[in-house]
């Protein structure tokens, strides 16, 4: 994701203007320094605490833990706890708290249920301000993360300029040229013809009166609808639109003004414009890529020991078949993943023999093996996620649900094209119910040329990408990364798990990725990621020659797959450092893994480091239970571990960020205290 133009005060301080929070941090704590803790966690520029637990909420009572709740109790409790602590999170007296919740509650891997919510007035979405209350099982509440916005009530809520006026001006924008610049070399999107203009298609009678008009020259239908867009020190009534451009390989959302302080209604401004893409049965593939592995026969699906992760008895279950017969022959599409040639849209096809086996059997590095490889990195990767809960109540990609729960019709549409596509290979992935759609092709380097299908580093790395949206966006759109360090860390979760699921089989730790596909031995990234990495949370808007060390000067953390490094290199740093304080290298990595995907379920949308980083330690924190697999011992040892690998990287106890922005990253290298258990 990249935002092309933002218009919002990401340096504005709030702080002084947030009554209801000075006099809870004033309050807390006996000392200075815990003052100070505390004071760190406040966001100046939603101007709320970072997260806030029960304990903090004056006359808020427990809950029995032991009585039986409903998904409907869980969102009605959390609905109850914010309106108890608003003004310790920035809303006036009189300011309307709004929230409308998911209906889907999220459950961690140890029972931590997430209500996902998001703000509103009057009806009308305030975009992006959608916080979640963590509630242990039975309902009591243990805290909320994320952010909200102060919206007056007598906000407008009609628009002074025309959906039609508006759209004409976004529209203008998503179909302009644009270059890319990418590890893999440099693509363009070339201008869109706008001259047939667009029709209205349907319109409700709301108050956000969600629209849709024709697609024009774009690739699907343009969806609209008014939101309110916090600006820093005010918020402002905008029309937000959807461009998908041709195969998705750009997603653009505009915010465009709508409100009567638009200067001219006859030509509003775009307040921010961004892309939202991420950039019994046998098949011959590489397993990993031609450079590391053969290009030999597996089966499909795989058997439960090829998977590094504990598998439940008889997995896969029927319905997880990567694909099924059809009149005798079977295709590359099945309930996961639809993979298909991208110039024909069509998928490889093999006849079943008499005893209805068949091998996807294409020669080397021809259109029919990239569709196979890209279809079994996927759904190998679907797999993989499923064991660790990105299961249908959660929004994983899937054409049919079985289970009943979520809503199915979206599987990974993995388009392998014979040639190149803009940006070599991307991710753009839509609300639960809405397919995903993944795009790889040829990247030309040094004379020669590989095929991005062919490598599991970038198709693990498209794939995570969807993982992280739809658990940290949650399932009203899955867009729940689109702040600066939120976009960093869906790069660093990338390579994370692209490194870490191949590593768990190997005596030797790779530590650069994307290396086969540009036949370079350093790989894409500035620096390998092991121990030594130099980037730091504290370097995060930092350009070259201003990174302590040498050998640094031409190190930059300006831009989010420089600033994912940073990410990446802490969990990997985790994972190490938890092994070790296991002594078991296999429990280490799975143990991590599990915190990673329960920790994407408890962050918030669009979150700062910091807010991850609490995430995992607090997943880490509830595997210490009677069942749990951590004793009380162990999770001592594991905590340790994990704050000194993100201590080694800047994000310590005393590190502090303002927001989610580049702007204002303060590293620190402290533990937390003795006694205190974050």
């Amino acid at each position: 994701m990249s935002a092309l133009i933002d218009k919002r005060d990401m340096t504005y301080d709030r702080l002084g203007a947030v009554e209801g929070a000075d006099a809870f941090l004033e309050s807390t704590g006996p000392d200075d320094a815990t003052r100070t803790a505390q004071h760190g966690k406040l966001n100046r520029f939603t101007g709320h605490l970072g997260e806030l637990r029960t304990a903090d909420a004056p006359g808020f009572a427990a809950q029995d833990e032991t009585r039986a709740v409903s998904d409907a109790d869980y969102i009605a409790r959390a609905k109850a706890y914010l309106t108890s602590v608003s003004e310790m999170i920035g809303f006036a007296p009189e300011e309307p708290v709004e929230f409308e919740a998911d209906p889907a509650v999220t459950t961690t891997s140890e029972g931590m249920r997430v209500v996902s919510l998001r703000q509103t007035l009057n009806g009308i979405e305030v975009w992006a301000m959608s916080p979640k209350v963590w509630l242990h099982e039975g309902g009591r509440v243990d805290r909320i993360v994320g952010q909200t916005a102060s919206v007056p009530a007598d906000t407008a809520a009609k628009p002074a300029v025309l959906a039609e006026t508006a759209l004409r001006v976004a529209a203008a924008k998503a179909a302009e040229p644009r270059t890319l610049e990418s590890p893999f070399g440099t693509d363009e999107l070339p201008p869109l013809d706008l001259s047939e203009g667009f029709e209205r298609l349907s319109h409700q009678p709301r108050n956000d009166q969600p629209m849709t008009f024709s697609k024009g020259p774009f690739e699907e239908p343009v969806p609209a609808r008014l939101v309110y867009l916090n600006m820093g020190d005010h918020v402002r009534l905008t029309w937000l639109f959807v461009f998908s451009r041709e195969n998705l390989a750009a997603q653009y959302q505009a915010l465009v003004e709508a409100d009567d302080r638009t200067a001219d209604i006859s030509a509003p401004e775009i307040l921010y414009f961004y892309d939202t893409t991420d950039h019994a049965v046998a098949g011959h593939v590489f397993r990993q890529n031609p450079g590391e592995s053969t290009f030999a026969e597996v089966p499909f699906p795989l058997p439960a020991s090829d998977y590094p992760t504990l598998l439940p008895t008889g997995f896969p279950p029927e319905f997880m078949a990567w694909t099924q017969p059809q009149n005798g022959s079977l295709t590359t599409e099945g309930n996961n993943v639809r993979a298909l040639n991208g110039t024909s849209r069509q998928p490889v096809r093999i006849t079943l023999d008499n005893a209805g086996n068949g091998v996807f059997k294409a020669r080397e590095d021809t259109p029919e093996q990239f569709v196979t490889n890209i279809f079994y990195f996927c759904n190998y990767m679907h797999d993989f996620f499923m064991t660790l809960g990105f299961t249908e109540e959660h929004g994983n990609f899937q054409t049919t649900n079985p289970t009943g729960l979520g809503k199915g019709a979206d599987p990974v549409l993995a388009f392998a094209h014979p040639g190149p596509v803009f940006g070599t290979a991307n991710m753009s992935t839509r609300a639960d119910g809405l397919a995903a759609v993944m795009n790889m092709g040829l990247v030309r380097s040094g004379g020669r040329e590989r095929h991005t299908a062919n490598d599991a580093d970038v198709v693990f790395h498209e794939f995570v990408h969807g993982v992280t949206n739809r658990l940290v966006g949650g399932l009203f759109d899955a867009n729940g990364l689109q702040e600066e360090q939120s976009q960093a860390m869906g790069e660093g979760w990338g390579d994370y798990f692209a490194l870490t699921t191949r590593n768990f089989s190997h005596s030797d730790e790779r530590v650069v990725t994307g290396s086969w596909v540009v036949g370079r031995p350093e790989g894409i990234r500035q620096r390998p990621y092991d121990s030594r990495y130099p980037g730091s949370f504290g370097d995060i808007g930092k350009g070259p020659g201003e990174i302590s060390g040498a050998g640094n000067e031409d190190l930059t953390y300006q831009e989010v797959h420089d600033v994912g490094e940073i990410w990446c290199a802490a969990l990997m740093e985790v994972t190490r450092k938890v092994s070790a304080a296991l002594g078991d290298k296999t429990r280490g990595y799975r143990l991590t893994w599990q915190a990673v995907v329960d920790g994407l379920k408890l962050t918030p949308k669009d979150p700062s480091f910091l807010m991850a980083r609490d995430a995992v330690l607090s997943a880490f924190k509830a595997m210490r239970n009677e069942s749990g697999p951590l004793t009380a011992e162990e999770y001592e040892q594991v905590r340790g571990a994990a704050w000194s690998a993100f201590a080694r990287f800047g994000m310590g106890f005393d590190a502090f960020c303002p927001n989610a922005s580049f702007f204002g990253c303060r590293g620190g290298t402290r533990m937390p205290p003795p006694g205190r258990d974050d």
